[in-house]
C-alpha cells in the first residue's frame, strides 16, 4: 500500500507519434518519483525488473525521452567509479518553441499611444453612474415590450473585426521589430547544449543543477552554445592559475565567465585537446585495430591443473586455451575501452593520426554473417571480442575489403581481406609518420 498513486508526467507525452509504449511507461515510472522540481534517482536495473524488461529496453527508452525533451539524465558515479542510481528530471514545461505566438491577456491595460483608440471605445462603453453619484430612483412605469426582431448586438472591442485587425497588426509588428525578444533554441537542443555544460563538471553536484538551469535559460542561443564550446577551456584555465576548485555552474552561466579565458590560452588548449572518439564508431575502431597489432602484454602461459586435464581429455588444446586467456590478458587497453563503451557508456580518446584510415570502414550489422566471420577471426587470433552480443549496439564500424563482401567466396573471406588492407594501410601510415 505503500506504492505511488500518481505520476507527474508532461501530458503531451501522450499522443506523441515519436515515443513508443515503452518510452511512455519508463517516463511513468519516473514521474511516480519525482520530488517538486521534477528531480528524483532511479537504478535502471531496478526499472527494468518493476516493468518486467531488458535493461537496454530501459535504456533505449531513455535516450529517446532525452532527445525528444521529456527527460534530463545525470551520470553519477559511484566512491569506486563505477556507475551509481542516475538522477534525472522530468521536463514538464519545456522552452517554447515560438514565444511570439503565447496569447496574452485581453485585459491588460495598454501601454503604447498606437492603443488609445481602443481604450476611447472601451470607455464609450462604459454607460452608467460614476462613483460616488447616488443613482435616481426608478420611474414607476414598466420598461417596454420586446420587439418582435433580434436584439441589436453591441459591438465591443471583442467582437468588432475591425479593432481585431488593426491591433492584431499592431501587435505583430510591435513583436517582429522588438530586439528586446530572445529567441530560445528548441527544448531538445536547448537540452543537449544545457548537459554539455553540466555533465563532468567538477564537483558537481545536483542540488545546484537547478539553479544552473535557470541561469542557463536567461542566456541568449549563442551565449548557451558559447558557454558549452568554452567551458573545457575555462576549467583548464582556472586549474592553470592554481585553482583546485572551479565555480558552480550557475555561477559561470550568471557572469558567463567563459569570456575570461585569454585567447591565447583557448587556442593553445584547443590545439592540445584529444580527438573524440565516438563509441563502436570509425575513430573508435581505428584506435581499436591498431592497438590490436600492437604484440600482446605478457601472461602466464603455465596451464592449471583442471585445464592440463581438459587437454589430456582432448576436450580442449593447449592453443585454444592460451588464445583465451591472451584475449583476456594481452590486450588491457582494448578490454577497458570495451568496458568503457558496454558497460559505461561512454566514448574514448582518438588519435587525430589515424584519420586517413576511417575512408576505409562501414557498418557491419550485428548478427549477419559479416559480424559472425569478425567474431571468428578475433577467435583464430586470440583478439577479445567485443562482448555479449546482447550488450552491442544494432551496428558497428570495421574495415571493408577493397571490394564489396559479395564479391569474395564467403564472409570469412571477405574479413580477411579487410585486415589485410589495414594492416597495410596501416603500417604505411606509421612508416610515414615515423619519416616526418
Amino acid at each position: 500500500m505503500n506504492a505511488p498513486r500518481l505520476s507527474i508526467i508532461p501530458a503531451r507525452a501522450a499522443t506523441d507519434p515519436a515515443l513508443k509504449p515503452r518510452d511512455l511507461q519508463v517516463l511513468c515510472v519516473l514521474g511516480r518519483h519525482t520530488d517538486e522540481l521534477g528531480w528524483c534517482r532511479r537504478s535502471q536495473v531496478r526499472m527494468a525488473r518493476e516493468m518486467g524488461c531488458a535493461r537496454s529496453t530501459v535504456q533505449s527508452a531513455i535516450g529517446r525521452l532525452v532527445r525528444q525533451g521529456y527527460l534530463e539524465q545525470y551520470v553519477q558515479e559511484s566512491e569506486s567509479g563505477r556507475d551509481g542510481a542516475h538522477l534525472y528530471r522530468v521536463i514538464l514545461d519545456p522552452v517554447h518553441a515560438a514565444l511570439d505566438t503565447v496569447q496574452g491577456d485581453e485585459t491588460d491595460e495598454p501601454e503604447e499611444a498606437g492603443v488609445c483608440e481602443t481604450s476611447s471605445k472601451l470607455a464609450c462603453l462604459s454607460v452608467g453612474t460614476p462613483a460616488g453619484i447616488p443613482a435616481p430612483p426608478a420611474g414607476p412605469e414598466s420598461a417596454p415590450p420586446a420587439g418582435p426582431g433580434p436584439a441589436p448586438m453591441l459591438t465591443t472591442p471583442i467582437n468588432d473585426p475591425l479593432i481585431n485587425e488593426r491591433e492584431g497588426a499592431c501587435g505583430r509588428e510591435q513583436k517582429k521589430d522588438d530586439p528586446t525578444l530572445v529567441k530560445h533554441l528548441p527544448a531538445a537542443k536547448a537540452n543537449r547544449v544545457f548537459n554539455a555544460v553540466v555533465e563532468g563538471w567538477p564537483g558537481n553536484k545536483a542540488a545546484s543543477l537547478e539553479a544552473a538551469r535557470r541561469e542557463f535559460n536567461r542566456l541568449t542561443p549563442d551565449e548557451q552554445q558559447d558557454a558549452a564550446d568554452k567551458r573545457d577551456d575555462w576549467i583548464a584555465f582556472r586549474k592553470s592559475q592554481g585553482r583546485t576548485m572551479v565555480e558552480a555552474p550557475s555561477k559561470y552561466l550568471a557572469e558567463k565567465l567563459w569570456k575570461q579565458v585569454p585567447v591565447e590560452f583557448a587556442d593553445e588548449a584547443k590545439e592540445d585537446k584529444p580527438i573524440i572518439a565516438a563509441k563502436f564508431g570509425k575513430m573508435w575502431g581505428a584506435v581499436r585495430f591498431s592497438e590490436l597489432l600492437k604484440p600482446p602484454a605478457w601472461f602466464d602461459q603455465r596451464l592449471t591443473m583442471l585445464q592440463e586435464d581438459f587437454v589430456a581429455k582432448g576436450l580442449e588444446t593447449r592453443q585454444s586455451i592460451l588464445l583465451k586467456r591472451q584475449a583476456e590478458r594481452g590486450w588491457p587497453t582494448v578490454n577497458s575501452m570495451h568496458e568503457a563503451a558496454i558497460r559505461r557508456h561512454r566514448d574514448w580518446s582518438g588519435d587525430a593520426g589515424l584519420a586517413p584510415l576511417l575512408n576505409a570502414f562501414v557498418q557491419v550489422h550485428k548478427g549477419s554473417d559479416i559480424w559472425l566471420a569478425w567474431k571468428q577471426l578475433h577467435t583464430d587470433r586470440g583478439w577479445p571480442w567485443l562482448g555479449e552480443d546482447r550488450d552491442c549496439p544494432p551496428f558497428v564500424w570495421m574495415p571493408a575489403p577493397s571490394g564489396d563482401p559479395p564479391d569474395y567466396p564467403t564472409p570469412t573471406d571477405a574479413v580477411r581481406a579487410a585486415m589485410a588492407r589495414f594492416e597495410t594501410e596501416h603500417a604505411a601510415l606509421t612508416q610515414k609518420d615515423a619519416a616526418e
